[in-house]
């Protein structure tokens, strides 16, 4: 098409417009200028046969990132599955550009709403420019697996802690009307990549099967700890049972009981601290003391001496966060909420301290 200069179509010079097509797919245009000399037949016939040539450059490139696209999926299901040996697989990785010695993050992202031949790559190509990262994929009838390179000069926490933000990122810019589950490992040595998809995928199937919620739920590894294993293939309702015997008396929505359960999962989340469970729900020291001891009256677990009854605490406190308790859901933040201390000014010691002999009671409701 030779487009004409003037007013109507608001160029200086003409112009030959010319599409590049190659096997029925348009890839672009090839677009010639008329300076200095005005355009002729030849120049028309160059640009046809130049389009025609730029397209079969295009089509051969394409295929070549295909095939090499391939090659790196097939290394990274070896390196995730552990097989073929160490020697092969570094050589198939000096080839594609990969190292293979690195450490990575690898993670499973549930398949059950995403388009797989489309996902895989777009998602993977997010994360790299978003991380600034070598990214490597893979995709299985389940779902997809992305190996995330960790950086030499980044902590393994604050490494998971990336990943799991540019997950949300990706998950809100390219799949804000599907749900987004995500199970991100810990950072590990090529040897234990098999062990990490283990891991990741026991949390995709904790999320999948206690979030009753249609929305983004990307959590890791270290978030669930070794109870994931009894949550992804333990009966659901055993599970459910297991946590209304433990914490039953807990949810009955009677008074004070919100403040207990927001006072366990504090302890638990400050290593069983008493004084920084009190500094970050911003009350007095024997106020949390005073909570577990009602823990310990309303349930007969007693959470801050034994330590299979904490197990057992801990266990039913996961299954309420990830369906989402409101006092519980801590995925946003800490979630945890200053409250006022609730210890009158000038108590006696003797108001405050818990006896030795049986649970004690608050002096009034927290």
């Amino acid at each position: 098409v030779v487009l004409a200069a003037g007013p109507t179509t608001g160029l200086t010079r003409r112009k030959i417009l010319t599409p590049v097509i190659e096997r029925g797919e348009h890839f672009g245009w090839l677009v010639i200028d008329e300076h200095p000399s005005p355009l002729s037949p030849t120049d028309e016939y160059a640009a046809a046969r130049s389009a025609r040539r730029i397209g079969a450059q295009f089509l051969v490139q394409r295929r070549i990132a295909r095939v090499a696209w391939n090659a790196r999926s097939s290394l990274t299901r070896q390196l995730v599955r552990g097989t073929g040996a160490l020697d092969d697989l570094a050589a198939g990785g000096e080839y594609l550009g990969v190292n293979i010695h690195a450490q990575r993050v690898l993670v499973y992202v549930l398949a059950s709403h995403h388009d797989l031949a489309h996902s895989e790559r777009v998602l993977a190509e997010w994360m790299e420019r978003d991380l600034g990262v070598e990214v490597l994929s893979t995709r299985g009838s389940e779902g997809i697996l992305l190996l995330v390179e960790a950086s030499e000069n980044v902590g393994a926490v604050a490494t998971v802690a990336k990943v799991k933000d540019a997950l949300a990122r990706a998950a809100n810019a390219l799949f804000r009307a599907q749900e987004f589950i995500a199970g991100v490992s810990s950072v590990s040595e090529p040897p234990a990549l098999a062990r990490a998809y283990r891991e990741a995928r026991e949390v995709v199937l904790c999320i999948d099967r206690f979030t009753g919620r249609s929305f983004h739920r990307i959590l890791a590894v270290d978030d669930l700890g070794p109870a994931r294993l009894f949550l992804a293939h333990g009966e659901i309702s055993a599970v459910r049972h297991f946590v209304d015997d433990v914490l039953g008396p807990l949810l009955r929505g009677a008074p004070g009981t919100v403040d207990l359960l927001r006072t366990l999962q504090c302890w638990f989340d400050t290593a069983r601290n008493v004084r920084g469970s009190a500094q970050r729900l911003g009350v007095h020291e024997n106020t949390v003391r005073l909570r577990l001891a009602r823990v310990h009256a309303l349930t007969g677990l007693d959470v801050a001496g034994d330590a299979s009854d904490q197990l057992s605490v801990q266990t039913a406190l996961l299954v309420l966060r990830l369906q989402g308790h409101p006092v519980l859901d801590t995925h946003a933040g800490n979630g945890i909420t200053a409250e006022a201390d609730t210890e009158p000014e000038g108590a006696q010691p003797h108001d405050r301290a818990a006896t030795g002999g049986g649970p004690a009671k608050e002096r009034r409701p927290a």
